[in-house]
C-alpha cells in the first residue's frame, strides 16, 4: 500500500460516564497534532490530518460500538478497548485510514488491531511513567519491526534514569534537618483517576472495592495512607467510605512524591495500575501492582514490539521526538524518502510539563496540574 499522507489519532473511541460524551478527549488528540505536527510535516513533506469521532468528523465511532454490539458509555468503552475487533467493525475503519501512516497518541489495543487487520502501519506514542527526570517524554512503539529497529539508537538507558535517581537522593540527603518532609504513613497505597485504561482488566474498570481483602491484610505494624491521583485528587465517597472502614487515612496529593521516594521510608506501595510503581522501583521501594500491566515501559526495552509476557513494549525516548530528525530516522522504512535537517532541538528543562500542564507528583519543579474534566467522576 502507498503511503499518501499521515494521520494523528488517539484513543477516538473512548466514551465517559452514563452519556455518550467525548468531551475533552478530542483536545488530546488536537494537543498532540499541534506538538508534533511542524516535526512531521518537515520530515516527511506529506500532508497531515486528524482522525476524530465528534459531530464534524466523517467517522462514526457508535458504528464500531453498534458492530461490536456494544453501547457507547464507559461501560461499553471498557469492553471494547482490549477485545478483538470483528470483520464490521475492521469495515468501519477501512475507509478513513486507506493509504495513511498513523502517529497515534495512546492508541488502545482494540484499534491496534483493527490496524493490524487493515495492514496500516502506525507509530504509537504514551506518557512515559518515569517522570522524575528534568521533563517528562513519551514512550514508542510500532507495528512495524523496522520502525522498532530504527528507534533504537534513541532510547533512553537505565543508566540515565539512575543518574536522575542519584540526584533526588542527593538533594533529600542535602536537606535532612533543614525541610524535612513529613508523612504520617510508612505504607502508601497509589490512587489513579476514575477513568484511566491502565484500570480496564477483563473488560471492566476495577476499582478498590474488589480488591479490598488486601487491605484487610495490611500489616499491623506499619501506618497505611492513600495517595490519590493528583489529576483527580478527591477521592469519590464510596472510596472514603472503603478506606474509611480500614483505618486508612488520605495522604497529600500535593506533596512531592520523588523527594518522599528518595527519602527512602516507605515500606511499601500499593496500588492498581499507577505508574509510581514503576519509579518507586528505581528507588528500590518495594511494589505491589493488583492489575497485570499491558504495556512494558522498561527504559531500554529489547529490540521487540512485545515482551515475553505479551505486554507491548515501548521504548522511552528522551527529548529527540521533539526533533525533525528523529521522525525522519524512524519513518524511512516505510515511506519512500524522509528528510533530516540535521539541527536538533536544544533540551529545555520542564518543556513538555511546562506545555501539557502536568507535573504529576513532581511538585518540586514549581507547577499546576491541570485537572482535566475527564478526570473528574460524575
Amino acid at each position: 500500500m502507498k503511503l499518501e499522507r499521515l494521520l494523528v489519532t488517539s484513543d477516538l473511541l473512548r466514551v465517559t460516564g452514563k452519556a455518550q460524551s467525548r468531551t475533552g478527549f478530542k483536545t488530546n488528540t488536537e494537543f498532540f497534532l499541534a506538538l508534533l505536527g511542524p516535526q512531521l510535516r518537515a520530515a516527511t513533506r506529506l500532508p497531515i490530518g486528524l482522525l476524530e469521532w465528534d459531530d464534524t468528523s466523517d467517522f462514526d465511532g457508535s458504528k464500531v460500538y453498534e458492530a461490536m454490539g456494544l453501547t457507547a458509555d464507559a461501560t461499553g468503552w471498557a469492553e471494547l478497548y482490549d477485545s478483538a475487533p470483528n470483520a464490521a467493525a475492521v469495515a468501519a475503519f477501512a475507509p478513513h485510514v486507506e493509504g495513511a501512516l498513523i502517529i497515534g497518541f495512546e492508541l488502545p489495543p482494540f484499534v491496534q488491531r483493527v490496524l493490524d487487520r487493515l495492514g496500516v502501519p502506525y507509530v504509537d506514542a504514551r506518557w512515559h511513567p518515569l517522570r522524575f527526570l528534568d521533563d517528562i517524554f513519551f514512550g514508542f512503539h510500532s507495528n512495524i519491526e523496522a520502525v522498532v529497529d530504527a528507534m533504537e539508537p534513541y532510547h533512553l538507558t537505565a543508566e540515565e534514569v539512575e543518574i536522575h535517581v542519584g540526584m533526588h537522593q542527593a538533594s533529600a540527603i542535602r536537606r535532612q534537618g533543614f525541610d524535612t518532609l513529613s508523612t504520617d504513613y510508612d505504607r502508601l497505597l497509589i490512587g489513579q483517576t476514575p477513568f484511566d485504561s491502565s484500570l480496564i482488566h477483563a473488560g471492566r474498570i476495577a476499582t478498590w472495592d474488589a480488591y479490598e481483602p488486601v487491605l484487610e491484610n495490611l500489616p499491623a505494624d506499619s501506618k497505611t495512607g492513600y495517595r490519590p491521583h493528583p489529576f483527580s485528587p478527591e477521592p469519590v465517597a464510596s472510596l472514603r467510605a472503603l478506606l474509611s472502614r480500614h483505618g486508612i487515612g488520605i495522604a497529600d496529593s500535593g506533596s512531592d512524591m520523588y523527594r518522599l521516594l528518595a527519602t527512602g521510608s516507605m515500606k511499601e506501595l500499593i496500588s492498581l495500575s499507577s505508574g509510581t510503581l514503576i519509579e518507586a522501583a528505581f528507588f528500590g521501594i518495594p511494589v505491589r501492582r493488583l492489575l497485570p500491566e499491558r504495556q512494558a515501559y522498561l527504559p531500554h526495552p529489547p529490540k521487540a514490539r512485545r515482551t515475553e509476557n505479551d505486554q507491548t513494549a515501548y521504548a522511552g525516548v528522551y527529548h529527540a521526538f521533539l526533533s525533525i530528525d528523529f521522525w525522519a530516522d524512524i519513518l524511512r522504512p516505510v515511506l519512500s524518502e524522509t528528510y533530516r535537517n540535521e539541527r536538533p532541538l536544544a533540551f529545555r528543562a520542564d518543556r513538555l510539563r511546562q506545555i501539557n500542564g502536568s507535573y504529576w507528583g513532581y511538585s518540586g519543579s514549581g507547577g499546576q496540574n491541570l485537572v482535566m474534566s475527564y478526570n473528574r467522576p460524575e
